[in-house]
């Protein structure tokens, strides 16, 4: 096959069968067992109950075509969309509110009906942060699906041009500098662009890993997000980084130069200011007044110190004459 048809692979189909609203009305007549929200005067609230119900017990439970933590994942994906898609269009806000009070107490309740519960993502990312990382758990999903094929199944260009597209969409010289601005304040150990340490995007070269075949050349990646400031063309080979070094050791020739050019600069200078000092009019000017206040201020210090000594005598010799007495008296 000449191109990767995601709708056709597990996670789209996973994840398409989770958004399905299609026979709910059972189960929109249990939802108020689930929660302390009242759901009488919220239609869609029952409708959103009653497909977290069946998602969480049929759907999720009975899957196979993903792993349970990967299952999980998406139920989380699932959930976070639908508290935004309905915040938004109810107006509701605040971090914690009657909606998300509602999901909160059906989905403990839910976790004590089933063998195998999913946890529940405490923290809240952004809702478009957490759409990125479903995209990522997608990439990473497929490609883990791809290396189980043969070549029979997918061409080598199609499987790495896919992959270049998807490096791209976050890495290239255009787009890079968005994500990395949004990826401040966040790092490896919390982060809603890290699922594992093979997929993420602080490793970008083990996560966006070429497949080698075909003789196909490897093209250059950024090591990680943070490293977007340094980032180069996209689609460039990895002689790239010879271009760079080269850049780097003009500016470092270009910077010794202008050391050297610097310290000659002064040196010149000491050496005029020196000849101008001992050979020429203006030199011996120069040594002449230097002298001339030397002498004046030497004898200025001598006749200092000379006064100053004398009057010390002359205060000591008067304190020994007599007996001074402070006294308190009332006022």
């Amino acid at each position: 096959m000449n191109f990767i048809d995601e709708k056709k692979l597990p996670p789209h189909i996973f994840y398409e069968t989770l958004k399905n609203k299609e026979n709910l009305t059972e189960l929109k007549n249990t939802v108020y067992k689930y929660s302390s929200v009242p759901v009488s005067t919220r239609e869609y609230l029952k409708e959103f109950g009653a497909q977290l119900i069946r998602n969480y017990r049929s759907i999720f439970t009975d899957n196979r075509i993903l792993s349970h933590e990967k299952g999980c994942r998406y139920l989380n994906y699932w959930v976070d969309n639908e508290i935004c898609h309905y915040e938004r269009q109810y107006h509701v806000s605040g971090f914690e509110n009657y909606i998300t009070q509602f999901v909160t107490e059906v989905w403990k309740q839910l976790g004590t009906e089933v063998d195998n519960p999913c946890k529940r993502d405490e923290y809240r990312f952004a809702i478009n942060e957490i759409n990125i990382k479903k995209d990522l758990d997608d990439f990473c999903t497929i490609r883990d699906i791809i290396r189980t094929k043969t070549k029979d199944d997918y061409t080598c260009k199609a499987v790495n041009g896919w992959v270049k597209e998807k490096y791209e969409k976050y890495f290239s010289r255009e787009n890079c500098e968005k994500y990395n601005r949004m990826n401040v304040g966040y790092n490896k150990d919390f982060s809603p662009f890290h699922i594992s340490n093979d997929c993420t995007f602080y490793d970008i070269p083990t996560t966006f890993r070429s497949f080698h075949c075909d003789n196909y050349i490897p093209e250059y990646k950024i090591k990680s997000i943070s490293n977007c400031e340094r980032n180069t063309l996209s689609g460039e080979k990895p002689k790239l980084g010879k271009f760079q070094d080269s850049l780097d050791n003009k500016f470092n020739i270009s910077t010794g130069i202008g050391t050297l050019i610097a310290s000659l600069t002064v040196l010149g200078t000491f050496f005029i200011f020196f000849m101008i000092y001992k050979f020429s009019p203006v030199g011996s000017f120069l040594r002449h007044n230097i002298m001339k206040r030397y002498k004046i201020q030497k004898n200025i210090d001598d006749a200092t110190k000379e006064f100053l000594q004398n009057a010390l005598h002359n205060v000591y010799k008067h304190s020994e004459e007599g007996t001074h007495f402070i006294g308190y008296n009332s006022v």
